[in-house]
């Protein structure tokens, strides 16, 4: 196999890798450092992946190609959200009174209960990573949010909920 060819295997394959994203300052390249050994990968975000530039802090696995300048993500998922779960992320909609959340991690949609829904209304529409626990069938209560798809909001990590049960602070 001619040199150059081998080099154009090896960036257009397919790969998946965990590690911890790092985008410090809104604008700045995204990277995945990764758990196993070798450098950091430079992410190149497609709309549908654009939320990781806010999860700086965040472990994920990420799908996609290798490119010359790093991994053109193709889909992604958390592992830990900073707590030890792998949270609950997606843009946040109505559900009746109550907000919902159509979990990328899952697959399954999550109705927000009625004491953080509430306290979740500021970020209606948005892409969030949601901290909490299930309190019943599909219903999640949140102790703390991350806007995904602002940098700049993602970049000061999860605020926690003023009005969440004493149980869940």
């Amino acid at each position: 196999m001619a040199p150059g060819a081998a080099v154009l295997l090896a960036v257009a394959c397919a790969v998946t890798r965990a590690g911890m994203v790092r985008a410090e300052r809104p604008g700045d390249a995204v990277w995945l450092v990764p758990y196993e050994a070798g450098a950091p990968l430079r992410l190149q975000l497609p709309a549908e992946a654009a939320p990781l530039a806010g999860a700086d802090g965040v472990v994920v696995e990420v799908r996609g190609r290798r490119t010359l300048g790093g991994l053109r993500v193709a889909d992604w998922r958390v592992l830990d959200a900073g707590d030890g779960s792998g949270g609950f992320v997606g843009r946040l909609r109505p559900w009746g009174t109550r907000l919902a959340i159509d979990d990328r991690n899952s697959g399954a949609m999550l109705i927000i209960d009625d004491a953080t829904s509430a306290s979740l209304r500021p970020w209606e529409g948005r892409v969030v990573l949601l901290q909490g626990h299930v309190v019943g069938g599909r219903t999640v209560e949140v102790v703390a949010v991350r806007v995904l798809d602002d940098a700049d909001a993602g970049a000061e990590g999860a605020r926690p909920l003023r009005n969440a049960s004493p149980a869940a602070r």
